[in-house]
């Protein structure tokens, strides 16, 4: 009965864009139908014939890994369909007398993200560097646009119940708490709200200083549902998990016209409402760019691994995490900050010059300061007398920039293994520097050089 969002696995990777047969509205890209023509209630065939039927040449995650092939990315859908219709049975619910009311069969038509099938690709061939490289670039962009927008809210929404879609109808997700900020993390709105669900059921749930008699006196969905959609209405709506977000949100305002929840992918004739309500804003989801700012490419999933939000406490927190996390992406100087971080922390804990075997003896090297250093670059020579900084356009096969990052003092003789002592240099300068004859004075320019490119990233990452 009780689920933490974050614990959940989901998986085909359609399931990170839909669950509980919550029916896209205001996603971004265009629905279809397939097989609107078979509902056999009239009033509900109406509705779905609101949408076009959906065109050759797209096709779900499954068709596709059916023929051995994927989506280039596949969080980035084309469209999405509703259906082919399903028959599901509903198990009856028990009466207060104890008996048990018959089972019933519903049309569903349940939701799916599709792909242009002629853009697929070989189910086990990674993108390559460029492509890896651009969906980053693509995200940070998006992160910074989304702080810019000063449409934009943040959504975070905790609840109870369960997102498989095997579940009853009235044990779906339902909302306990909802909180809404700016894009820099300002609180706009916050509130516990009574799931109405027995008390056995509430007392696990962890509030976070709140406690059961709070949330059992709080008021309950439908209470607070003008207020909230007011203000979402209009609005760029950034979730983190928008498929688990909007679905609590779906199944909410679903049960509050209903009085009851219908089966996953249901169509009913007010289901209208629930749809034209969400289509007034725009829902995104924070925890796709975030993988593919991550960059890292899961072989056995198909997709960017999804990495996992720092644990936040209430939804207000959770907000504001999404708010920091997004300032990271959007600003280097941030992610620079912690990739610093994270190697003076390997320094205060004696890895920097311990030694490993490869080949002989080398010392260790702490992976976050050469990371850094390459972010830090942009992608041009350091170098201040360098030529040509931006000698070329191109990736390494792992889609970092193709520049050398090197030790300004010799690493083996007991030089700092942090950015600040460190430099990224095209390969022309770097072997200047290290098999060319060169001054001190070329050292010293450089130490003043990385130094001072390091102060300006870090005095970057302090503005507010």
């Amino acid at each position: 009965m009780f689920t933490d969002f974050d614990d959940e696995p989901f998986r085909p990777v359609g399931a990170q864009h839909i669950v509980c047969g919550a029916i896209p509205a205001g996603f971004g890209v265009r629905v279809y139908v397939d097989g609107a023509e078979r509902h056999p209630n009239q009033a509900s065939r109406e509705l779905l014939q609101r949408y076009p039927n959906v065109p050759k040449g797209l096709r779900t995650i499954e068709a596709l890994t059916a023929s051995g092939l994927r989506p280039p990315n596949p969080f980035r859908p084309d469209a999405y369909v509703l259906g082919p219709p399903r028959e599901a049975v509903i198990p009856g619910h028990v009466t207060l007398r104890g008996s048990r009311a018959p089972d019933w069969t519903e049309t569903v038509y349940r939701p799916a993200p599709i792909y242009q099938e002629d853009h697929a690709v070989a189910i086990a061939t990674p993108p390559d560097p460029e492509e890896m490289a651009a969906d980053r670039r693509i995200a940070a962009d998006w992160a910074q646009e989304v702080l810019d927008d000063q449409d934009t809210v943040i959504l975070a929404v905790n609840a109870i119940g369960s997102l498989t879609p095997t579940t009853a109808p009235l044990s779906r997700a339902t909302p306990y708490e909802i909180a809404l900020t700016s894009a820099t993390g300002r609180k706009r709105w916050h509130r516990l709200v009574n799931p109405q669900w027995d008390t056995s059921y509430l007392a696990q749930i962890d509030l976070h200083g709140a406690t059961l008699t709070d949330l059992e006196e709080a008021p309950g969905f439908r209470d607070v549902r003008d207020p909230l959609m007011r203000r979402l209405s209009g609005k760029r709506v950034v979730t983190y998990g928008r498929n688990m977000q909007y679905a609590a949100m779906y199944t909410a305002l679903e049960y509050a016209w209903l009085e009851d929840s219908l089966p996953e992918g249901a169509m009913w004739p007010d289901t209208a409402n629930t749809l034209a309500e969400l289509g007034r804003s725009r829902w995104e989801c924070a925890h796709l760019r975030h993988a593919e700012f991550e960059n890292e490419w899961d072989p056995a999933s198909g997709h960017y691994a999804l990495p996992p939000l720092p644990a936040a406490g209430d939804a207000l927190q959770h907000c504001r995490t999404v708010a920091m996390l997004l300032q990271r992406m959007a600003r280097p100087a941030l992610r620079y900050a912690e990739l610093n971080a994270r190697a003076e922390q390997v320094v205060r804990e004696g890895g920097s010059h311990s030694p490993r075997t490869l080949s002989g003896v080398r010392l260790g090297r702490i992976a976050a300061s050469r990371q850094a250093v390459l972010e830090r670059s942009g992608g041009a020579c350091e170098n201040p007398r360098c030529p040509a900084p931006r000698y070329t356009t191109a990736f390494s096969r792992n889609g970092t920039y193709l520049l050398e990052v090197d030790h300004i003092d010799d690493h083996a003789r007991g030089g700092e293994d942090l950015p600040r002592a460190m430099i990224a240099l095209c390969p022309n300068c770097h072997a200047i520097k290290t098999r060319g004859t060169v001054p001190e004075e070329f050292r010293e320019m450089l130490r003043a050089t990385a130094l001072a490119n390091h102060q300006s990233m870090l005095a970057d990452a302090r503005k507010p």
